[in-house]
């Protein structure tokens, strides 16, 4: 050991913070001191190692969180395309539907229209017969009678 260590172990020492490490037995303080540095050592290598391995653990965690979240978003995606797509292929059925309807209805009007004309011209017709059926009885002499 360096001096400057040694001397920050006797500090240590005589201010009772490593009391505790002197062993009974062995009265030099600075082997136990050193004893306990191995020990110390030895297990903060053995905590870095655990915390390595407890990292490790997490960060495959994540790593596994993130590939689903991925393959999740990817499903996302892909169902709302096909939602899409369905919608599109319902827009392009319904305007081929509200196409026919419109000729439909242009069919109907225009019937509806060359009807109307065709009922307004058997009426004209129909007046015309009646004033020529009316002249004629005004002109014609009255029918013999069968009582006579």
């Amino acid at each position: 050991m360096q001096t400057n260590q040694m001397n920050e172990l006797q500090y240590l020492l005589q201010s009772n913070h490593l009391s505790q490490l002197v062993d009974i037995n062995n009265t030099n303080p600075l082997y136990q001191v050193q004893k306990w540095g191995c020990v110390s050592s030895n297990s903060a290598t053995s905590d870095e190692a655990e915390d390595q391995q407890q990292m490790s653990i997490i960060n495959e965690r994540k790593q596994r969180r993130m590939i689903s979240n991925r393959e999740s978003a990817r499903r996302s995606r892909m169902r709302k395309q096909q939602q899409l797509d369905e919608l599109w292929s319902q827009v392009l059925c319904l305007r081929n539907e509200n196409h026919q309807l419109i000729e439909k209805l242009n069919h109907a009007l225009h019937t509806n229209d060359r009807l109307l004309h065709e009922n307004s011209q058997l009426k004209e017709d129909a007046s015309e017969l009646r004033q020529m059926l009316a002249h004629m009885h005004l002109n014609s002499p009255p029918p013999p009678s069968h009582f006579d």
